[in-house]
């Protein structure tokens, strides 16, 4: 992560920050998988990507791009293609900014999530379109990126389409031609490898590892 990040803050200017938005935070840990103790020191590493900016909007927002180079380089989230719909996922407003409470909410689901969390955040991943279920066509498109970094442009054609019928066939549960979010769900809660099959929106573990040794080492291992 970037080595803004490891500069340790005046310890005056900490304790006005955790005094200035200590009932904000309490509203949001309600959210979250996290101690209040914990949801503390998450809001000091927004503190510290917040001071990157030389002209912050305001007291409680950090930019996009700034979120998604911690996401990038802290949790290895390196799909350009899927960070765009993470995003959307995570924020389904078009500000160039990132709250407090959606920052907390994504790091609460990326190092502590549930897998029922999980689905319900990679099924709006996929749905490119807002539409409640997954055509073909948005399988295809969806997988056909994943694939293309590891395979031949001439591979990937005939590839992709097997696979998606191969999803097709395991998860459209009532057969209707699509998968709906109760299909998705349900394929994923009995095979959980499934989750991720259409592009990796979610940081692997190693990488969650290497980040709560890091910034959180304090914290008792997951």
């Amino acid at each position: 992560m970037s080595a803004s990040l490891d500069s340790v803050l005046d310890p005056m200017e900490e304790i006005r920050y955790r005094k200035k938005h200590g009932r904000m935070w309490i509203e949001i840990q309600k959210d979250t998988h996290f101690s209040f103790d914990e949801l503390e020191h998450v809001m000091v590493i927004f503190f510290k990507i917040q001071k990157r900016d030389e002209k912050p909007a305001a007291s409680d927002l950090i930019s996009r791009a700034h979120f998604r180079d911690v996401l990038h380089t802290g949790l290895g989230m390196t799909d350009a293609y899927m960070m765009e719909r993470v995003m959307v996922a995570l924020d389904r407003g078009t500000s160039p900014y990132v709250t407090m409470s959606t920052f907390a909410k994504a790091m609460s689901l990326y190092l502590r999530g549930t897998l029922e969390e999980r689905i319900i955040y990679a099924f709006t991943c996929y749905d490119l379109l807002g539409e409640g279920y997954l055509r073909r066509e948005t399988m295809y498109q969806l997988m056909k990126k994943s694939l293309a970094k590891a395979s031949r442009d001439d591979d990937v054609e005939e590839a992709v389409k097997e696979l998606v019928d191969i999803m097709l066939k395991r998860m459209d549960m009532d057969l209707d031609g699509v998968i709906n979010f109760q299909d998705f769900q349900t394929a994923v809660t009995k095979t959980p490898p499934l989750l991720e099959l259409l592009g990796y929106c979610l940081p692997e573990r190693p990488a969650v590892y290497a980040f709560l040794s890091t910034w959180c080492p304090d914290w008792a291992k997951m």
